[in-house]
């Protein structure tokens, strides 16, 4: 299980939106056809069903501790499919908390190259070992905290280096959805006033 990896394009972007606790609120078309997954399946459930049973654990705090204090970042992670394959993306992690949304996380997923890939699946695989041979997370912590002590940089910066900087990585990662299609405000988000303003637009751009 999860021994076959998945090829994905570069060309196609998987794009997520959670709640404040991780639930899926929304996927795209091509979310649901690289993850093997419907959309019956997706929705309402936990965000870990598509991440990698040996994701590390430091790295996924990391993010999650990010996130909860309202911060965007990029995040390499290694996905899963319905079918038992797995994937390497790169994540381009928006988090707009408001009072009066539930949905307070979006997520791009693109194509991550090889050779970042190599090297970041050599630190994960590190991490996890440490994490699960008796060390535990907080030595895992203490390890990625020299190693990125040791490059001179940290996790994120290290990801926009290795991109060949901040507009090139930018670029790529909203070169099929745009910023504005990302935030987009999902239907089962809507509150009454929200839907009645919907559907007065949509009638507008009726000409029958």
């Amino acid at each position: 299980m999860f021994e076959v990896e998945k090829g994905l394009e570069p060309d196609i972007t998987l794009v997520c939106k959670l709640s404040r606790d991780g639930n899926i609120k929304y996927v795209n078309k091509a979310y649901a056809d690289v993850t093997g997954f419907s959309e019956t399946d997706l929705i309402g459930q936990s965000h870990e069903m598509i991440q990698h049973p040996k994701m590390s654990k430091t790295i996924l705090d990391l993010a999650w501790k990010a996130i909860r204090n309202g911060k965007d970042l990029y995040l390499v992670s290694k996905n899963v499919t319905k079918n038992g394959e797995y994937f390497w993306t790169i994540a381009d992690i928006r988090s707009k908390i408001n009072e009066n949304r539930d949905t307070a996380v979006y997520i791009r997923r693109k194509y991550l190259p090889t050779d970042i890939k190599n090297e970041f699946e050599k630190l994960y695989e590190v991490l996890y070992g440490i994490e699960n041979s008796g060390g535990g997370e907080d030595v895992a912590k203490k390890y990625l905290k020299g190693y990125w002590e040791d490059k001179g940089t940290s996790y994120e910066k290290y990801i926009v280096e290795k991109f060949g900087g901040e507009k090139n990585l930018r670029d790529y990662m909203t070169s099929e959805v745009s910023d504005k299609e990302l935030f987009s405000v999902d239907p089962t988000d809507m509150n009454i006033d929200d839907i009645l303003k919907f559907i007065k637009k949509k009638k507008k751009r009726r000409f029958w």
